[in-house]
């Protein structure tokens, strides 16, 4: 009876295990707002919002973009940014995706030298809501930026990412790509971070945002709906008036 109840409860403990292993990502910042400083490697990608995070010896940004000439992204104030689908109007000709992530990491040499600072950028291929972060892929900044390297009082790294770049779909010594692959053309949720972490691998801080991609065109009326919305008012209007000189 004894072995019956411990097995149980072995049971039941990889099952919690496993349950609290399986996290998706949700937006992480200490606050969401301009970064002036951040340039995200380009010229004229916004830095407002980013979703922001301090910590002693580092700083982290993180935020999603129109890839091509347009209007910046919308969000809801909250971590979460709105995209629409894959266009064919870009500038090369090709159909594509039309966002992009852009991420900032700025660090002082007393922190990396006494700490082993290292940044990692977890990305998603996965349209499904609340993906879980070990489904995610990751690029390894650390392995691509020589952090530290030239003695400044600050380093600063950062760059913009597009889910077409195709090394992110391929193994490397910097890249663990995610399960599938990246659609343009597909409505979902992408789920972003960038995380900072110490010598022993132990997570430091993280900036962390969402990323919607769905046809924008539909969520605007036709014109029609708005004349048909205007009667209905005029129509409620009308119906007063006559409801009040009665």
């Amino acid at each position: 009876m004894k072995i019956v109840s411990r097995l149980g409860m072995s049971l039941l403990l990889a099952g919690v295990s496993a349950f609290a292993a399986a996290a998706p990502v949700v937006p992480d910042y200490s606050t969401f707002g301009p970064l002036p400083q951040a340039t995200y490697g380009g010229s004229g990608i916004p830095n407002n919002p980013s979703a922001i995070t301090v910590r002693e010896g580092f700083t982290l940004g993180l935020t999603a973009h129109q890839r091509f000439s347009g209007p910046n992204l919308g969000n809801d104030g909250s971590g979460t940014f709105f995209a629409n689908l894959g266009t064919t109007s870009s500038p090369s000709g090709l159909q594509g995706s039309t966002w992009n992530v852009g991420y900032y990491i700025k660090v002082d040499q007393d922190s990396i030298a006494d700490s082993g600072l290292s940044f990692k950028l977890l990305y998603d291929f996965d349209t499904g809501m609340d993906t879980d972060e070990a489904q995610l892929g990751v690029l390894n900044l650390s392995a691509i930026f020589p952090f530290g390297a030239g003695g400044s009082a600050a380093d600063v790294k950062q760059d913009s990412q597009n889910l077409l770049f195709g090394y992110l779909a391929v193994p490397s010594f910097f890249v663990t790509p995610p399960p599938g692959a990246f659609d343009p053309n597909a409505s979902g949720q992408y789920s972003f971070a960038l995380i900072a972490y110490n010598g022993q691998g132990d997570e430091l801080g993280r900036s962390a945002i969402n990323v919607q991609v769905r046809n924008l065109q539909a969520d605007v009326p036709e014109p029609g709906v708005f004349a048909l919305l205007g009667l209905g008012a005029a129509g409620l209007a009308a119906a007063r008036r006559r409801k009040q000189q009665a």
